[in-house]
């Protein structure tokens, strides 16, 4: 992962008290690995959950700032909020935890490259692979703004290449927003965002910043990307600055060859100096992009030749002028009949929000989207729309099935341009959450789910140290998670008292000695020889006795 303020991984041997001061603060059931780098305002960790066998990378806030208790504060406050978002192009907070005089918080760890590294790698892309790596960005800030965030910091040192899957995700939010003092200073100076990408109001410390301001740093880091070089440089902060406030975006550099001038057009109002003339918001961005990229393509069924061929060549044509007329009722037949035949293009665009995979179904398409994934699907336009998805539900080793099964079906009268469609914990019109029971204690545990009209025991057991996640269940004022040993200890974890996530439906029930009390397994007592059972002492045993009188 990436700092927002630009980390640069460390190589060399972290030092260790730093290592051992948060694998305190975590616990034991975190190994913290190394360093992976350090900012002005954080350090970043590769740490493995043991229980869930996964790589995190955890970022704390540096021991060494001066930070006040009321910033500390409103650090863990945006940190949840942030962990509120459920979007593909963007990375999810696991958790946020102070401990050991150390706050942090914890996300996936990631493998790829930034844009400021291929930018240095490769230098100005091509229009197209920016507007595949624009599109989904805005889709990420769009989410962001409807749960009322702003990035504040978009550039491309915070927009991450994941080589696994190839999708750009924006990362690091400006968390230290929200520190105490001035709205663009922490309170050791550092100014949250870059220069060379900062909106003039931000920069001005103004307090009212809005989602419009992302919006000109993405049009800074689409003009990085046509040119391979940021639209304002200087020799220090305060220049670039400067020149931020002060002057017009330099559109000759933005007039090379290969830059579409609508491409253009759209990036210099982005950068517009006053937020009412920019684009209102990242959807309205990324209709404006789309409208011009699907102008690029030349128009369907001309060649090539024709439009390579010199202007001069068709004035020698020569045609009677009968031919003439005819020619010209045919091409208007034509343009009629390709009226009545050609429509838009439409889509059908799915997107996975639970912690399942599902399988959808389309005529004679079928297809797995796994969680958190999407998928677009060609669709005939202005035709009825019938679709069918279906959950795949989770199983237990020996092939059991666990949870109620969940599906649906997208229904359109007419399919025209981009449909969407959300698979979430509520999609079926019944809200449902899906609970992953961890055990951390030292013996097997069973568990049963109270979902909202029945008691489930699945005859699930959880080894000590491992996790278990166990379908999806209806969602109730009663629900909740029943825990127990066959040597003893019962617990009930009510839902209501849990973190719910109300979009992909899914809550962690951590188990430990603390929530479910162990009676510890009391040593066999050996009987004496005098009043152990005859057929401990090797007797035989009369079967009658027992019903015979007493002397």
């Amino acid at each position: 992962m990436l700092d927002s303020d630009g980390l640069v991984p460390h190589y060399r041997p972290a030092e260790q008290e730093g290592i051992g001061r948060l694998a305190r603060a975590l616990g034991g059931e975190y190994r913290v690995i190394r360093l992976l780098g350090r900012g002005g305002f954080a350090e970043v960790y590769e740490v493995v959950d043991a229980n869930l066998q996964r790589r995190l990378a955890v970022k704390v806030l540096r021991s060494d700032l001066p930070w006040s208790p009321g910033a500390l504060s409103r650090f863990k406050q945006e940190a949840r909020a942030i962990a509120r978002l459920n979007h593909p192009n963007t990375v999810p907070i696991h958790f946020v935890g102070e401990s050991e005089g150390l706050v942090f918080y914890a996300m996936p760890y990631l493998e790829g490259r930034s844009l400021a590294e291929v930018l240095r790698a490769e230098g100005p892309m091509p229009s197209t692979r920016v507007l595949a790596i624009a599109e989904p960005i805005l889709e990420a800030l769009q989410h962001a703004h409807d749960h009322g965030l702003v990035h504040r910091d978009v550039k491309p040192a915070n927009i991450l290449i994941e080589s696994a899957t190839g999708r750009p995700l924006l990362v690091d939010f400006g968390i230290v927003k929200y520190l105490d003092g001035p709205s663009h200073l922490t309170e050791s100076g550092f100014i949250v965002g870059t220069p060379l990408y900062m909106s003039p109001e931000q920069a001005m410390g103004e307090h009212d910043v809005d989602a419009r301001a992302d919006i000109y740093g993405v049009g800074a880091v689409l003009f990085q990307l046509l040119t391979g070089a940021p639209p304002f440089d200087g020799s220090d902060s305060r220049e670039i600055v400067r020149r931020h406030l002060t002057e017009p975006v330099p559109v000759a550099t933005l007039s090379r060859d290969g830059i579409p001038t609508w491409l253009s057009a759209i990036v210099v109002r982005c950068m517009a100096k006053h937020p009412g003339d920019r684009y209102p918001s990242a959807r309205a961005l990324q209709e404006a992009l789309r409208t011009g990229r699907d102008g690029m393509a030349p128009p369907a069924g001309v060649g090539a030749a024709w439009q390579e061929a010199p202007t001069r060549s068709l004035r020698r044509v020569r045609r009677p002028v009968r031919w003439s007329r005819w020619l010209a009722v045919g091409a208007v037949l034509l343009l009629v009949l390709a009226a009545l035949l050609i429509r838009p293009e439409a889509s059908l665009i799915v997107q996975n929000r639970l912690t399942e995979a599902i399988a959808l179904s389309l005529g004679d398409t079928g297809l797995t989207i796994a969680p958190g994934d999407s998928a677009r699907i060609a669709v005939p336009p202005g035709r009825p729309l019938e679709a069918q998805w279906a959950m795949v539900r989770p199983a237990t080793r020996d092939g059991r099935m666990l949870g109620d099964g969940v599906e649906g079906a997208i229904l359109e009268a007419s399919a025209r341009g981009e449909l969407r469609w959300v698979v979430d914990a509520a999609s079926d019109g019944e809200p449902r959450f899906t609970p992953l029971v961890v055990n951390g204690t030292s013996r097997p545990i069973s568990v049963a789910v109270l979902s909202r009209d029945d008691s489930v025991d699945c005859g699930c057991s959880v080894r000590p140290g491992d996790s278990l996640r166990l379908g999806y269940y209806l969602l109730g004022d009663e629900s909740a998670v029943r825990v127990s040993h066959p040597e003893g200890g019962l617990a009930r974890f009510a839902l209501q008292e849990q973190s719910l996530d109300p979009v992909t439906g899914a809550v962690t029930i951590r188990v430990d000695s603390s929530s479910l009390p162990l009676s510890p397994i009391a040593p066999r007592r050996r009987t004496p020889p005098d009043r152990a059972k005859p057929s401990e002492r090797g007797e035989r045993r009369d079967p009658l006795r027992a019903f015979l009188p007493m002397r």
